[in-house]
This record gives structure tokens, sequence and C-alpha cells, in this order.
């Protein structure tokens, strides 16, 4: 339980990562219905990525009261 708040930032990273590298792949691996959807999903799962590190400790906190 101890790495669940740095596990959400590095799957949500990691999903981000994904997301660019097939907006830089032409789209070849998640379907899209428009051109830059795929670099749209993934700078929102950076900006969730750099919402998670500011909200860390508050995180932390939420699992350890659930302990």
């Amino acid at each position: 339980m101890d790495n669940m708040p740095f596990s959400a930032r590095l799957l949500t990273l990691e999903c981000g990562i994904r997301f660019l590298a097939d907006y830089l792949s032409g789209d070849v691996y998640f379907k899209t219905h428009r051109p830059g959807q795929n670099l749209d999903r993934a700078r929102t799962q950076f900006k969730m990525v750099a919402e998670m590190e500011c909200k860390f400790d508050r995180m932390t906190e939420i699992v350890d009261k659930y302990r």
C-alpha cells in the first residue's frame, strides 16, 4: 500500500507516453476520431500527473488513513 500514490502517477504517466508514442507513429494503435486526438490524450494524462505531484502528500495521507 505504501506505493499506491506513486503507482497512480506512474501508470498515468505510462498511459500518456503511450498516447504520445502512438501519435508520433501515426495513430496506429489507439483508435481516434479526429487528427491530434492522441496528442490531446497525452497532454491530459501529463496534466493529471502534474496535479498528482502537487497533491502527493494528500494522496499519501488518504492511503495511510485506510490501512
